[in-house]
């Protein structure tokens, strides 16, 4: 068994954190529709192998069914819908609000999924440490070429109804886990209702499950805001140039 922060996981995370710098520096340039078009083909890619992969290794106790704890609900794995709604949908505000929510999401979410790695895709077959570990490399890619490129031009506007939007999904989730709950606590889609592993430092359930949500919400927030410390920094300016006038 590989553990995290193993050999083998080290080993992939630094392949990933060579894998995400050749690709920002391959992709930096690419214009928005050329973007999504790539995330959207890794992405189907991926939830493909994913969906073949776990039906064909519990077929002796589902057939051909996908288990519940492995349906497209992560924060990650969501971010295949929200890519294929940017790249066909033509409103504007709507596509904004994905791609404003993306940026903070992919980036740290992608982040977080290559150094707490699932125990399957340290142990599973090779080819699911691939989809595992490249399609989270791949996210990574895209929210830092979506942050720099300035393919969008972030406002304290998209910061609010980021946050906003990260409420909504967090319900969601909430929601998802409940009506999916069947008495297997691995059914923890956006680790809403616990941690994403056990013996983690502060982000853990030592003190109850509400104390787990306001520091792991907390934890969002935070990440969030780093990606707007550009524009909040702007609004905060002009605010005080406002009120000096």
């Amino acid at each position: 068994m590989h553990s995290i922060f193993g050999t083998k996981h080290l080993i992939l995370v630094a392949i990933c954190a060579a894998a995400i710098v050749l690709g920002y520096l391959v992709s930096r340039k690419w214009d928005l529709e050329r973007l999504t078009k790539y995330m959207f083909t890794i992405g189907v890619i991926s939830e493909l192998i994913k969906v073949f992969y776990y039906i064909i290794a519990n077929e002796a106790v589902y057939g051909g069914i996908l288990p519940k704890t492995d349906l497209p609900f992560h924060l990650c794995s969501i971010q295949i819908l929200f890519v294929a709604i940017a790249r066909f949908i033509n409103s504007q505000k709507i596509k904004e609000l994905l791609l404003s929510f993306m940026i903070p999401s992919c980036l740290f979410g992608g982040i977080a999924a290559i150094l707490i790695a699932t125990t399957s895709s340290l142990n599973g077959m090779p080819i699911l440490s691939l989809q595992y570990f490249g399609y989270h490399s791949a996210i990574v890619i895209f929210a830092l070429v979506l942050l720099t490129s300035g393919v969008l031009q972030l406002t304290i506007r998209h910061y609010v109804n980021c946050l906003k939007f990260l409420v909504g999904l967090m319900l969601f989730a909430i929601y998802i886990n409940s009506i999916l709950y069947d008495g297997n606590p691995n059914i923890n889609f956006m680790y809403v209702a616990s941690p994403p592993q056990a013996g983690l430092p502060w982000l853990n359930e030592d003190q109850g499950w509400l104390v787990y949500m306001l520091r792991y919400s907390s934890l969002v927030v935070g990440c969030v805001t780093l990606c707007y410390i550009k524009p909040i920094y702007k609004a905060i300016r002009a605010r005080f140039s406002k009120a000096s006038v």
